[in-house]
């Protein structure tokens, strides 16, 4: 497969994603927020994750 900057449109919303992901978690780190909260806020953003990637795989694998 030639790399092509189309191969890579999809990769920015990783960098958005863990930008986001690290404040949110930093934030609830400074707020002193119970460790079981952030545990759930933790499972529920890598099921989302989890998520994104198929369907990032999905769209790279239509787009060729």
């Amino acid at each position: 497969m030639k790399r092509t900057r189309e191969m890579y449109r999809f990769g920015i919303g990783l960098w958005i994603g863990a930008g986001v992901y690290s404040i949110i978690n930093m934030l609830m780190n400074l707020k002193g927020v119970a460790q079981s909260s952030i545990l759930n806020y933790n499972y529920i953003i890598t099921g989302v994750a989890v998520i994104g990637l198929i369907l990032n795989i999905i769209m790279l694998k239509r787009s060729n």
